[in-house]
């Protein structure tokens, strides 16, 4: 399974990106191996960069995402791509995917903001 968090560094140690389409980076982990890419966001200041970075995720292979928060139509393009949205706690990456793997994460079935 390989799971995506929006990121303002390159490294598991970094901190989630406190907005989804707009993050610096955004974190591949492959939880069958441990490895993990990062993806520079080529789309950060665009309009609609929601559903492109969605896009771009689904390319990269992501099964799970994980968000600090998501509006309608990136929330939409999640569903369609077949991606499971969860909501982030406030620290870093690595925490973040620990507490997606022991279930203690939120999934997403709305969007939260309109």
């Amino acid at each position: 399974m390989k799971i995506a968090v929006p990121s303002n560094g390159e490294t598991l140690d970094s901190m989630v990106a406190d907005r989804f389409a707009r993050a610096e980076y955004f974190i591949i982990y492959d939880d069958t191996t441990g490895e993990y890419s990062a993806i520079p966001n080529g789309g950060v200041g665009a309009h609609g960069a929601g559903p492109r970075v969605v896009q771009m995720l689904a390319r990269e292979g992501a099964d799970v995402l994980i968000v600090p928060g998501m509006g309608q139509n990136a929330f939409g393009a999640t569903l369609a791509a077949g991606i499971r949205p969860f909501l982030a706690r406030p620290g870093t990456v690595r925490q973040n995917i620990e507490w997606f793997k022991q279930g203690a994460l939120e999934e997403l079935t709305s969007p939260t903001r309109m």
